[in-house]
């Protein structure tokens, strides 16, 4: 099983646009496919440094502009929006800027990775992102996060998958029956209580009373 199959299964649509952040660029063929085939890629500041090493082009950069060099603002200084606020990173204009532009299927690439801290509150924001952006993604070399905002949801996976759930709310009560280790109203008590899990089914149904964030990695046990 390859991550083209996994991605084919767990994102469908054939119609993509790309959020690259500034975090560990992927190297997997396959993810370097989803941005060359892009309807709209959007670089988040230092990112499109990144991206001209791979002869990628955006159509967007957008930040504070504190990463991206001199000689490539120069370049791109018609796809540039700088925005000097420092409430929200890079990745939040990003997005608000996906919003405004009315795009959805959103893949964000780059969003861990390098800095610790940056990866975890890009991770964090999926629940508010998934609120204005229908279909949206954290994808990596290893595997895909999405956010669970309604009470049930079910989600596509491979037999063998493995699946971690995390969510900051305590009062979380989850239910999901398709895992190796299945769980029925159980409360998390803290963040890992929910990781390292495994699909036994092609799909996974969550109901939860809170947003649940799913982790599904591209590596399949047997």
């Amino acid at each position: 099983m390859t991550l083209k199959n996994i991605l084919e299964q767990i994102y469908p649509t054939k119609q993509y646009n790309v959020i690259i952040a500034d975090g560990r660029f992927p190297k997997d063929p396959h993810l370097h496919h989803l941005i060359e085939n892009s309807a709209t890629t959007i670089a988040c500041d230092g990112a499109v440094n990144k991206l001209l090493k791979h002869n990628m082009m955006p159509n967007y950069i957008i930040g504070d502009c504190d990463s991206i060099s001199l000689k490539h603002y120069k370049q791109f200084e018609d796809r540039i929006i700088k925005i000097a606020d420092q409430n929200h990173n890079d990745l939040t204009k990003a997005v608000n800027l996906a919003v405004e532009k009315k795009l959805d299927n959103i893949i964000i690439l780059g969003a861990t990775g390098i800095r610790e801290d940056h990866t975890i509150a890009n991770i964090a924001l999926l629940i508010k992102y998934q609120t204005k952006i229908n279909n949206i993604a954290i994808i990596s070399d290893y595997g895909i996060f999405t956010a669970c905002i309604n009470p049930i949801e079910e989600l596509p996976t491979i037999v063998g998958q493995q699946i971690s759930l995390f969510t900051t709310n305590h009062d979380t009560i989850i239910t999901c029956n398709e895992l190796k280790w299945p769980l029925a109203n159980y409360q998390f008590k803290s963040w890992e209580n929910g990781t390292l899990n495994q699909a036994s089914n092609n799909h996974i149904k969550i109901s939860c009373n809170n947003p649940v964030i799913i982790y599904r990695a591209f590596c399949i046990k047997n």
